[in-house]
């Protein structure tokens, strides 16, 4: 069955598509939609139109996807080293090792112990 659907994406002639139909009722009502469509040039362009628009959302919403993934992905990094931040604040540790071991600035650092219940 498959391979009838190959031949009928494949095919070029209408007599390829003739022949093609005769393999199952699901292909025949497919080849007789490409024939109506084929037939029709304006009718033919609105179909292409479709596609393409249809194609082009998928594409969108695909990179939406991947861009908050990304996103998603750089937060809970960040949450991670708040809270080893504040985890090394916690145990007295200084503001510049803090920052050197986190990425964070010097200020960002000296902002996250303020938070604390502790004073540093």
């Amino acid at each position: 069955m498959l391979f009838n659907w190959l031949k009928m994406f494949t095919a070029k002639t209408k007599e390829e598509f003739s022949m093609v139909a005769k393999t199952s009722p699901e292909i025949a009502t497919a080849v007789g939609v490409i024939m109506e469509l084929s037939e029709d040039e304006r009718t033919r362009l609105l179909a292409e139109a479709r596609e393409k628009y249809r194609l082009d959302e998928e594409a969108r919403r695909e990179d939406a996807y991947e861009d908050g993934k990304e996103e998603g992905r750089q937060e809970g990094e960040r949450n991670k080293a708040i809270d080893i931040a504040r985890s090394l604040l916690l145990e007295k540790i200084p503001f510049e090792t803090v920052a050197k071991a986190t990425g964070f600035s010097l200020e960002e650092v000296k902002a996250l112990a303020l938070e604390l219940p502790i004073k540093h």
